[in-house]
């Protein structure tokens, strides 16, 4: 009980200490800063299906976190028998994801935007992180879900966790359409050496000369 308590804090700690920089960040982004042409949208995705399934699946997590820390009977019938040990492990690789994220967020710099957007001045960030994946940030959602759901070893918790983990892949095929119709095959070659969310194990393929050359 003592141990399942110490998981429940670790948990809040967590969260709480992952949320700092992403308000922080998230406010910076809100203050107009920089010219009048940085601020301005060259584009912007509305809200669609993969968004709204996503903010579902995030209020879902947060209720049952809230749920399993304040009234952990009420998920009593949902545990998921994980070893002390990588439960341990998920608190280690929540907290390796918190200067992740810093160090994504301060590269990422100006051209930060929470909603799908293209800024008017936008360019493709290729330093940091960005030199081996293209959606670093969605790496750390990735890391950051699962060490929660290691945590908590909840099977309900776990749903959740793993449709915002699957639901990351549709949302950045769409950001990646953005960036294609704005930089064309700049930003496809890019695509062509660096992973998704993860560094390329492979080789890069070669790229259509036609393409290469296409305006």
């Amino acid at each position: 009980m003592l141990e399942e308590l110490i998981f429940r804090i670790m948990l809040v700690v967590m969260w709480l200490v992952f949320a700092i920089p992403r308000i922080y960040y998230r406010r910076k982004a809100a203050r107009p800063t920089g010219t009048e042409e940085d601020a301005k949208k060259d584009h912007r995705e509305g809200f669609g299906w993969v968004q709204i399934l996503i903010a579902i699946s995030i209020l879902g997590m947060f209720i049952s976190i809230f749920a399993y820390v304040l009234m952990p009977l009420g998920l009593i019938w949902f545990p998921l028998p994980l070893p002390s040990i990588i439960r341990w492990g998920g608190v280690v690789l929540g907290f390796c994801c918190i200067p992740l994220l810093v160090w994504v967020h301060r590269e990422l710099g100006r051209f930060y935007a929470p909603e799908l957007a293209i800024k008017r001045e936008h360019e493709i960030i290729m330093t940091g992180p960005y030199q081996y994946v293209r959606h670093p940030m969605y790496t750390v959602f990735i890391l950051f879900t699962l060490g929660i759901l290691l945590v908590a070893s909840n099977f309900f918790i776990a749903i959740f966790a793993l449709l915002i983990i699957l639901l990351l892949y549709p949302n950045s095929k769409q950001e990646e359409r953005m960036l294609l119709n704005k930089f064309g095959i700049q930003y496809q070659e890019y695509m062509n050496r660096t992973g998704r969310f993860f560094p390329r194990i492979t080789k890069p393929r070669k790229l259509d000369e036609d393409a290469l050359h296409a305006e």
